[in-house]
């Protein structure tokens, strides 16, 4: 079949009109990419030569996503991250020097309880218990006292609280505040690798698109502090399934990390763990605001 043939001219008066009716924005960055997103959408209907049937069919995709995304859930978050623009928008954003950054996925919540310094996440249900800890670093390595860090994960049935009835709503995750010299740590569960959700307008394009629906097992991080650029990131444990086919494009080579045997017996007596236990060790570097 030969595809069809596209025009490649955005001259015309309806493209120039829409990215012209945007110049009177009060912010102009939101002039400029609004502008832009008109040219590269009417170029995206040109070259493919859209249909008015396909134009609905798309129409019916977002108005589905809208009718499924809540605040336990965000299809329009999980379709960004199918089509990699979550990661490419890291990618452009990522500011030299610092951790890299990764997918926030559809199942952050803000409300995360505050818990010590050093807390117990695991509570008695199954999993292989990890210890996690490290510190929040400048780029030249300086502790950054009293950073943030919100941390949340699936638990070992790979599902998270969204997705799971059964699990207290606050399960594996948390927020917690690092001491004076940017150290963290808590208790955990190892991750488990798991679909993304199927259930919706995404799951069925990528059942559609022959696509895999997987992701490597990860920890998901949000690090913050007064003055320097927030992380949005994720820490995949190295040797899981998946990390070469990440259905979200999530994986960097910074972010793997190793889990390995710890003999501290003091850590131990104080989570009530038999030595050897699991352990996983990760300093994060953030990058000043100009």
């Amino acid at each position: 079949m030969t595809a069809p043939t596209h025009s490649n001219d955005l001259n015309n008066a309806v493209t120039q009109d829409a990215m012209a009716s945007f110049s009177k924005a009060t912010d102009p960055r939101l002039a400029h990419v609004m502008s832009l997103l008109v040219k590269h959408l009417h170029a995206f209907v040109d070259e493919s030569q859209l249909s008015k049937a396909e134009w609905l069919k798309g129409l019916e995709f977002l108005t589905a996503a809208a009718k499924i995304t809540d605040d336990e859930r965000n299809e329009f978050s999980l379709f960004s991250d199918i089509m990699g623009i979550s990661s490419i928008v890291d990618v452009v954003s990522q500011p030299p020097n610092g951790t890299p950054s990764s997918v926030l996925g559809p199942f952050h919540k803000h409300d995360s309880h505050i818990q010590p310094n050093g807390t117990d996440l695991t509570q008695g249900q199954p999993g292989v218990r990890v210890w996690l800890h490290g510190r929040v670093l400048d780029i030249h390595q300086k502790p950054i006292p009293n950073a943030q860090i919100d941390f949340w994960q699936n638990a070992d049935n790979g599902l998270y609280p969204a997705q799971d009835a059964a699990q207290d709503p606050q399960n594996l995750r948390c927020k917690i505040e690092c001491d004076e010299h940017g150290a963290f740590s808590l208790l955990t569960i190892h991750p488990n690798p798991y679909t993304v959700p199927t259930d919706g307008p995404v799951g069925a394009l990528l059942a559609a698109s022959n696509r895999g629906i997987w992701r490597p097992a990860h920890f998901h991080i949000i690090v913050s502090a007064p003055g320097y650029i927030g992380l949005v990131t994720e820490l995949f444990p190295a040797g899981s399934d998946y990390l070469d086919n990440d259905a979200v494009f999530g994986v960097r080579p910074g972010l793997i990390v190793d889990v390995k045997n710890c003999e501290d017996t003091e850590i131990a007596h104080r989570y009530g763990l038999t030595a050897p236990f699991k352990e996983l060790v990760f300093d994060f570097s953030l990058v000043k605001q100009a």
